[in-house]
């Protein structure tokens, strides 16, 4: 329980929902107290106050929910890029896991990694990985990272046998999952990589798709004496 509780916390504060949650209560805070003078000078009831608190307070489940499922960008609202990554993925009938093994049936399971990230101008980026790359700053790195908090060989992300890893090269800044620091960690199925403690991010998700071989009956031709 308190390891799941942990992880709720760190997600919570990912998603900046206690931000988000923080900033509703105080902007519902001064408004109220604006309310309190200005009502009764229109002549609204007391009770109207009251009304208005009610509203607000059924209405903070709503504002975590959405704090949960989206960020608040230069954009507008964009989902949360981990949903983003599981919802281009399951619906196709892509599984998540490791990266090449024997199936029962025959198949090969092969796996790739997707990373995305936020462009020089804000943009979304996208790009898929069968094999080893880099992240950083330099012109030749994978992902391209316009931040000076990025060294120019940041991250090396590589597959060992059947899983996939993320390495700091020996960053200047450092590189975080959850606000601590890694040196090597696995990609179990999603991971966010922080470049500098509150550096800019990149998401990395395995994707893997199983091919299995198929074999098609010929069909044969009418016989002419029927």
């Amino acid at each position: 329980m308190p390891q799941i509780l942990s992880k709720l916390s760190k997600e919570l504060v990912r998603r900046g929902v206690l931000r988000a949650l923080g900033a509703y209560i105080a902007i519902v805070w001064l408004l109220a107290q604006g309310l309190v003078d200005l009502l009764p000078a229109f002549g609204f009831p007391e009770w109207a106050i009251r009304v208005f608190l009610g509203i607000t307070v059924a209405a903070t489940p709503f504002v975590g929910v959405v704090a949960w499922k989206y960020d608040l960008t230069r954009k507008g609202f964009l989902r949360d890029a981990h949903d983003v990554a599981l919802a281009r993925m399951i619906p196709t009938g892509r599984a998540l896991g490791p990266t090449t093994r024997a199936t029962p049936r025959g198949g090969v399971v092969r796996s790739t990694v997707i990373a995305t990230w936020t462009g020089q101008n804000g943009e979304h980026c996208e790009k898929e990985f069968p094999g080893k790359f880099h992240i950083g700053r330099d012109f030749g790195a994978d992902v391209r990272l316009w931040d000076d908090r990025v060294s120019r060989r940041h991250v090396e992300v590589y597959p060992v046998g059947d899983q996939w890893y993320v390495k700091d090269m020996s960053s200047l800044n450092g590189s975080y999952v959850d606000h601590e620091p890694i040196d090597t960690v696995k990609i179990e199925r999603i991971l966010e990589v922080s470049l500098d403690r509150g550096g800019p991010k990149v998401l990395l998700a395995v994707q893997v798709m199983q091919d299995t071989l198929m074999t098609a009956t010929k069909a044969e031709p009418p016989d002419a004496g029927a």
